[in-house]
């Protein structure tokens, strides 16, 4: 029988993201067998335990025999066909409290499938969570397009409500980010132009400015290209310290307490599910074929 698919759909999807890592089965038969060795069945059954490491995901210390590029028809390593190519699906999701008893659920029915399923819950805190964020960001966004101020802002929004309401209203076409005092919730979204809190709209300023800032010219926001002084300013005016309860005596203090908020409304943890199904499969597949040589 077909194995079941796990869905991640009761998870918001700003909150879930994919990876995937080739394998080359050739590369790693070759390595238990030829350097180490062991035989046929010892090196299948050695394989069958391997679980990549968080770092081959993220690509700071991926080597043979693991590789990202889906396109390619041979090994970069050894240059086998792609006969001989398994996947490792990682899926991270960016734990926040408004969706913890569901996303709790689903990881009770993944630990039920251990050998399919590795768990990785890495030791993070908000803090780096954030600046982790903020980095990701900050590579994958032209601040020189004027685009990305309305595209930082929404992902912020995603990051920091994350909610299949908001998700659905967003799918739309948003033309506009619009500070509104009247909405009664963080936001609402009508005709193309999604209105926020004052709270909300001035935390994507914070990220605005925290990504675009320079020693000379301050950070480009919605708001134009503010200083940090000019940037605190403006906070203080549209009632967002006040709506937050920052009370402090100068801007950096200011600064620094909003950004501590902002890093305490978002993601609370890090956690990986890693899907080894096709890896095994493929796996027995090649290990049966070598056997019946």
């Amino acid at each position: 029988m077909k194995k079941p698919e796990f869905s991640f759909q009761s998870l918001p999807s700003s909150a879930v993201s994919e990876k995937v890592l080739l394998i080359c089965l050739k590369c790693a038969f070759d390595f238990f067998t030829r350097q180490l060795k062991l035989a046929p069945r010892t090196a299948y059954s050695e394989l069958k335990k391997h679980v990549p490491e968080e770092t081959d995901f993220s690509g700071s210390s991926t080597a043979r025999p693991h590789f990202f590029d889906p396109e390619v028809t041979h090994c970069p390593y050894c240059n086998a066909t792609k006969r001989w190519f398994a996947r490792f699906r990682a899926v991270r999701v960016d734990a926040h409290p408004s969706f913890e008893k569901e996303r709790r659920k689903l990881w009770t029915e993944l630990k039920r499938k251990p050998d399919r399923f590795t768990l990785w819950h890495p030791d993070r805190t908000r803090m780096q969570i954030f600046s982790e964020w903020l980095e990701r960001l900050h590579k994958t966004e032209n601040i020189d397009d004027d685009h990305w101020l309305l595209d930082v802002a929404l992902t912020f929004i995603r990051r920091t409500l994350p909610s299949h309401d908001l998700e659905k209203a967003l799918a739309g076409n948003v033309n506009r980010v619009q500070l509104s005092r009247q909405i009664e919730d963080s936001w609402r979204y009508e005709n193309g132009w999604l209105y926020v809190s004052p709270v909300v709209y001035g935390d994507a300023l914070m990220v605005q400015h925290l990504l675009s800032r320079s020693h000379l010219h301050g950070g480009r926001t919605f708001e134009g290209r503010l200083t940090l002084q000019e940037l605190m300013r403006r906070l203080r005016r549209m009632g967002y310290f006040e709506a937050k309860g920052i009370a402090a005596g100068d801007a950096m203090e200011e600064f620094e307490l909003a950004i501590a908020s902002i890093v305490d409304s978002g993601p609370s943890g890090v956690y990986y599910a890693v899907d080894r199904g096709e890896y095994l499969e493929k796996l027995k597949s090649i290990y049966e074929k070598k056997r019946d040589k």
